[in-house]
């Protein structure tokens, strides 16, 4: 076999290694577990044990009763280093007995490191679920105005919600729920083009390890 071809075999998947850690800069954090499916309505007891080993507020424990309280809770992603470029960002999590299928906006407010998306995730919950004892996962699209709040490296969510609620004989005046997990991702590279050519920074990677495969091949050649 030749022997400049053999060096462009040791030298290709180096290059492409390269290029994979280049790429590979995203953030995905997720607090809590997902316990169920999107849509289910498991017993208080059964989200109350499945959550029983996980940090709080994704313990399976209430927050508020519909009989006496509201839903207000907050959970924090922390010290996964500032990002100085977002390209973009969701929030998922999984809730319980919300109870947003009831008349009104069930979000009396939603806040990231203090900036107001209520109005987005209001939208969320009621253009879905919400059912009584139903239990539901959203995904909220984070807008480029909390990029830079993002980019500190702590994210912190607060929720509350509000009545009515929906209790066994109709609507109740307050509503309590119960959170299950939280995924925060942080999109920081752009994806690979659909032509697969090489981003300028990729083709940069490339090209070095290709000018350092030619010198290797002039050297043999002297």
């Amino acid at each position: 076999m030749n022997r400049n071809w053999t060096g462009f075999k040791v030298l290709a998947p180096a290059a492409l290694a390269l290029v994979s850690q280049a790429a590979a800069a995203d953030v995905l954090l997720t607090l809590g577990e997902q316990d169920f499916t999107n849509g289910s309505t498991p017993g208080t007891a059964d989200f109350l044990t499945a959550g029983g080993n996980e940090s709080a507020p994704f313990d399976g424990v209430f927050s508020g009763a519909d009989t006496a309280s509201n839903f207000s809770t907050s959970w924090t992603f922390a010290s996964y280093g500032s990002q100085p470029t977002i390209l973009g960002a969701s929030l998922t999590l999984g809730i319980y007995d919300h109870e947003s299928a009831a008349p009104g906006n069930q979000v009396a407010a939603f806040t990231l490191n203090g900036f107001d998306l209520t109005s987005a995730m209001s939208t969320l919950f009621e253009a879905s679920g919400g059912a009584r004892s139903e239990y539901d996962v959203y995904t909220l699209t984070l807008p480029s105005s909390v990029f830079a709040t993002l980019g500190t490296g702590t994210a912190t969510f607060a929720l509350a919600l509000q009545g009515p609620g929906l209790g066994l004989f109709g609507e109740t005046a307050f509503n309590g729920a119960a959170l299950d997990f939280s995924t925060l991702r942080i999109t920081t590279t752009a994806q690979p083009p659909t032509n697969n050519v090489p981003e300028p920074a990729t083709g940069a990677l490339l090209s070095m390890a290709l000018a350092g495969f030619a010198a290797t091949r002039r050297r043999r050649a002297q």
